[in-house]
């Protein structure tokens, strides 16, 4: 996948708790092909008002030039008498002026300064890699929603990041997926990450063999089983680990399914949440990824995510057992 298509990707998923059910591509959420694994940050929260127009910006210029607002085409809160808050300074020198409800452009900026001025501006960040050869790694390549969009405080920005390739793997060992972040190294089965075990899995899944980190958060670790002969960057059962920050976030994530209505069932002794989720992983959506969500001790969460395509071959009864199952067999590592 291009930077390209991960943005026009990126673009859909943020329409989809408004719209309609997006088709994502593999380095943002998926449904492209309906199975491609998930990366973000913060919990996932996506953007909860109708996206407005997007209206041509200026919003970074060399020091000592004024950024100035263009002339908007459309209407809508981002049309003529937006309010603009005052500049802020970033560490480049450069003048980025954060409007009180315009996102600012974070794109050629290093994923450290693009997120610091986002979260001064009032943005939750998440972060997307997409692996590229033309820009430095950690540079921002493309954004959603688009500079200038219109978009509340606490809205989420997603940062598409250039990264490197992953070393290509030792064929004798087998045990990399081309292409896929290996920040956790080689996890063996795959069951235990981020100080959990997973004691269950569906019949005939094997590990996807990849692991990520901080993709869900700070202190969030994440990797995903698979049928075999599944290409690499897709998933069949989908896990994430949320501890310290990322587990704060994660547990005002579970409230907001409360507050929407869902009903918390029983697995394992425990209280969780079997929802289908929009692609932005915050709004209950009948057509949304069928996504079991627990507490599992003190600062620890988990969450099981199972694509939308096991799910039509499992039968929709069968996958919500099946997804329980997981989540009675998830313990701390010991």
């Amino acid at each position: 996948m291009n930077v390209e298509e991960a943005l026009r990707d990126a673009m859909a998923a943020q329409v989809a708790g408004v719209q309609a059910p997006p088709s994502l591509g593999q380095a943002v959420r998926r449904r492209n092909r309906r199975h491609v694994v998930r990366f973000r940050t913060t919990g996932a929260a996506l953007l909860t008002a109708a996206v407005a127009v997007t209206v041509p910006v200026v919003l970074t210029g060399g020091p000592g030039t004024a950024p100035a607002v263009g002339g908007g085409q459309g209407t809508g809160a981002a049309g003529q008498g937006a309010p603009v808050a005052s500049a802020s300074a970033t560490g480049s020198g450069d003048t980025v002026a954060v409007p009180a409800n315009l996102v600012p452009d974070m794109v050629g900026k290093s994923v450290e300064e693009g997120g610091a001025v986002l979260k001064e501006a009032g943005y939750t960040v998440r972060v997307t890699k997409v692996v590229s050869d033309r820009d430095p790694a950690g540079t921002v390549v493309g954004q959603t929603p688009a500079p200038g969009t219109s978009a509340p405080p606490g809205a989420a920005v997603t940062l598409i990041v250039a990264a490197t390739a992953a070393p290509t793997p030792d064929t004798t060992a087998g045990t990399e997926s081309p292409g896929m972040p290996q920040d956790l190294g080689d996890l063996g089965d795959g069951r235990t990450l981020g100080g959990v075990h997973v004691g269950y899995l569906p019949e005939g899944l094997e590990w996807g063999k990849w692991s990520g980190k901080d993709g869900f958060g700070t202190r969030s670790y994440t990797t995903s089983w698979v049928e075999p002969g599944l290409e690499p960057g897709m998933y069949s059962v989908q896990m994430v680990v949320y501890r310290k920050d990322a587990a704060k976030q994660f547990a005002k994530r579970l409230q907001g399914f409360a507050a929407q209505g869902a009903k918390p069932v029983e697995a394992g002794g425990r209280k969780a949440y079997l929802v289908s989720l929009s692609e932005g992983g915050d709004q209950v959506n009948d057509g949304g990824t069928r996504t079991i969500a627990w507490t599992l001790a003190p600062g620890v969460g988990v969450e099981v995510m199972m694509s939308p395509d096991y799910v039509a071959k499992l039968g929709g009864a069968a996958a919500d057992r099946e997804l329980k199952k997981i989540a009675a067999e998830v313990a701390l590592a010991k």
